[in-house]
């Protein structure tokens, strides 16, 4: 799951270095538009569907794991 999230956000945003403590808010530099996108691409891609009240509750790439992981069974 990591290195699918590293390829979808390398291949968008050109970030090359996250683990599961990246802070997806503040420590990959993307603009609110930026997270909304990435939550589209996200869901397109794992076929989920993120209800807008947990984006809050979504702050590391360990959080958005857990949360697709959950979705997905």
């Amino acid at each position: 799951m990591l290195s699918q999230l590293k390829t979808l956000l390398k291949e968008n945003y050109h970030i090359d270095d996250i683990s599961t403590e990246t802070n997806i808010k503040t420590d990959l530099g993307l603009t609110s538009f930026d997270f909304i996108n990435l939550i589209a691409l996200i869901e397109d891609t794992f076929h989920i569907e993120i209800d807008e009240e947990k984006y809050h509750s979504i702050n590391t790439v360990g959080d958005l794991i857990e949360y697709i992981e959950n979705a997905k069974s």
